[in-house]
């Protein structure tokens, strides 16, 4: 007999009567639960969550941030708030330049000369992060915005300690930081990535420059971001390193409750991001997948595994043709997602080979097909809350790309997105740069509603790969029944590429089974970093006891705690 040590990693299943918090570091969801201690609801702790987030996991998103938040209330009402970044009023689909490597990059959309989209003064979006949480509040919430930013003005100037697994972020990430010498002096120390030391106190990063910003806005709301001495110090650095934010682009900017897509799947409804987010590619992937018995040709098998892959690649196929900001592209959202368009697609999947499907027909007249470019690894952060009534609220959020456009602005703390880098630079498509335009978003939170009750809510971040994350993360809770955490350590595959990566977990004779079958398949060993998946967190509730349930990627930084 031959065996060997074989490293295994795992997180607890977290359990609660009354609340559960997910997100990436255990301030954050210690500062959203502690909203749900004195009385807030599930949106207050998640606004909360958020700003803590963005302190002390400050290179994944952050006030100069973007994003999407989904509320499930108990009573059945259903909301999203898009506050997602749009280009700035100067910006032109031709800004930038291209190169012949155009379409071919690990960091969005790529042969753009000098990455100008994606690092720098060019790659910046209004960023609308403090906008969305001031409407979350206002509209959903009960709690002022100075007390949900309470948590993260603390956590700011205390500093927060770096362990081993953000001192290797920021090693990983130092070319990046010395791009910026603010960005620098904040996350360096004598030019040095900060890291423990054994038999020595933990380095801190302490960022003063955030704390005095969150206080504004905790004094002045929303407005003390993007108007007043804020404002006028972006804007100002804008102009000074050759940006094209504007303090009109800043006043300018609002964030908006829109509908939800909701779409029936097995015995659930599922409450999606709607529109250019990346809720109706897996919404329409799953819609295929519905017409299929997944439980019956089992768990993870090559069967189970070729049909999510024939599914989730027709909606990719039609994202890259069709998906765009709603206000700027003529899209038939409705079809897109419809059990008639889904029976058409389903009817061209063999359930033997695998194929290399092109968008649909009968979408829009603006259809514009792109090559698939590569998917960023690690960036974007997911948070989920349950409340004491039932409540699910789940939030992506994010800089972009890690360290977002590396620029901060000086005497703000505030580090600036590079979602410019999610529009195709390339003028004539769906996605195309526009004044005033919101991007292409990958984040695809799923919340799950069983009979009246929200029962699960699935995030991840991991650029474009989180797609396939979200989808999966449905499939194994709603078709296999697992619990949260099994669900978020479960072996993944994805096809946001032309390759098909598999988890090198799911055994060889399937990976086998699948290249036999006409899959690129590419063995992807799992590990902290890199890492070759986007990194769940969720919640969960069953309604027959009323327990709430919280996982995390055991991968990665993780926690879900409740009581």
């Amino acid at each position: 007999m031959n065996t060997e040590t074989t490293l295994r990693i795992s997180r607890d299943l977290a359990t609660g009567s009354r609340q559960m918090v997910a997100a990436k570091h255990p301030w954050a969801v210690k500062a959203g639960n502690d909203v749900l201690d004195k009385g807030g609801n599930a949106v207050d702790a998640a606004v909360a969550t958020a700003f803590a987030i963005s302190v002390v996991e400050p290179w994944m998103s952050g006030l100069g941030g973007v994003g999407f938040m989904t509320i499930q209330r108990a009573d059945g009402e259903r909301h999203v708030i898009d506050y997602f970044g749009q280009a700035p009023a100067a910006a032109t689909p031709d800004m930038y330049e291209l190169t012949a490597e155009f379409g071919h990059s690990t960091v969005g959309f790529g042969g753009v000369k000098d990455e100008a989209n994606a690092f720098g003064p060019l790659s910046v979006a209004v960023p609308g992060m403090v906008r969305g949480m001031e409407l979350a509040l206002e509209r959903f919430g009960t709690k002022t915005l100075a007390e949900a930013v309470a948590p993260a003005v603390s956590f700011a100037e205390e500093g927060f300690p770096v362990d081993w697994y953000r001192g290797m972020l920021l090693a990983s990430q130092q070319d990046v930081i010395r791009r910026d010498a603010e960005t620098e002096r904040i996350f360096l120390k004598d030019g040095k990535p900060p890291a423990p030391l054994f038999g020595q106190p933990p380095p801190r990063i302490v960022q003063r420059d955030l704390a005095d910003t969150l206080r504004a806005i905790g004094e002045r709301g929303a407005d003390g971001f993007y108007q007043g001495p804020v404002a006028k110090r972006i804007a100002a650095h804008m102009r000074q390193i050759g940006g094209l934010i504007t303090e009109d682009d800043l006043a300018g900017y609002e964030a908006k409750v829109v509908a939800p897509l909701v779409l029936p799947y097995r015995d659930v409804e599922l409450t999606l991001l709607p529109y250019q987010a990346g809720g109706v590619t897996i919404g329409a992937a799953l819609t295929i997948l519905n017409g299929f018995d997944l439980f019956a040709t089992g768990f993870n098998t090559a069967a189970t595994l070729h049909l999510i892959a024939e599914a989730s690649r027709r909606g990719f196929a039609d994202r890259f043709a069709y998906v765009g900001d709603p206000a700027f592209v003529d899209t038939d959202w409705e079809r897109l997602t419809s059990a008639e368009y889904a029976a058409e697609r389903r009817a061209e999947i063999d359930p033997e080979r695998a194929s290399s499907p092109t968008a649909g027909s009968g979408i829009a007249a603006t259809k514009a097909n792109l090559a698939a470019v590569g998917a960023n690894e690690g960036c974007t952060t997911h948070l989920s809350v349950v409340d004491a009534e039932g409540t699910m609220v789940s939030v992506t959020q994010t800089l972009t790309l890690i360290f977002g456009s590396a620029v901060t602005v000086p005497g703000t703390g505030v580090l600036l997105n590079d979602s410019m880098n999610l529009f195709d630079p390339k003028p004539g498509s769906a996605n195309e740069i526009q004044p005033g335009k919101r991007p292409a978003s990958s984040m695809a939170h799923v919340i799950a509603v069983r009979d009246g009750v929200p029962v699960l809510a699935v995030g991840a971040p991991g650029g474009r790969r989180i797609m396939d994350t979200c989808l999966q993360m449905t499939i194994d809770a709603i078709d296999f029944g697992m619990d949260i955490a099994a669900a978020c350590a479960a072996p993944l595959i994805d096809c946001a590429g032309p390759e098909l990566l598999v988890d090198d977990r799911i055994p060889a004779a399937t990976r086998e089974r699948l290249r036999a079958m006409g899959h690129d398949v590419v063995d992807v060993e799992v590990s902290f970093s890199p890492r070759g998946f986007a990194s769940p967190t969720g919640v969960a509730v069953d309604p027959a006891t009323g327990i709430r349930y919280g996982g995390a990627d055991p991968f990665g930084a993780g926690v879900a705690a409740g009581h």
